[in-house]
């Protein structure tokens, strides 16, 4: 089962672009504006929660690694 089984382009788009911020700048401006556009088309119903919460994961992951 492949971890962006049966999520949307723009979904995919968010999870990697914000694995890409991440790995390359860490916690920055870039990461925190990417996963606030992603919350905003969570509540409008653009994208699911599901995608949304593996974004939210991704950007928490490298903004603050353990």
């Amino acid at each position: 089962m492949s971890f962006y089984n049966g999520l949307t382009e723009k979904e995919k788009y968010y999870i990697e672009k914000a694995a890409e911020i991440g790995s390359k700048m860490g916690d920055c401006k870039e990461l925190s504006d990417l996963c606030k556009s992603a919350y905003r088309d969570y509540r409008t119903g653009v994208i699911s929660v599901t995608a949304y919460n593996k974004v939210y994961a991704t950007c928490m992951d490298y903004a603050y690694p353990r």
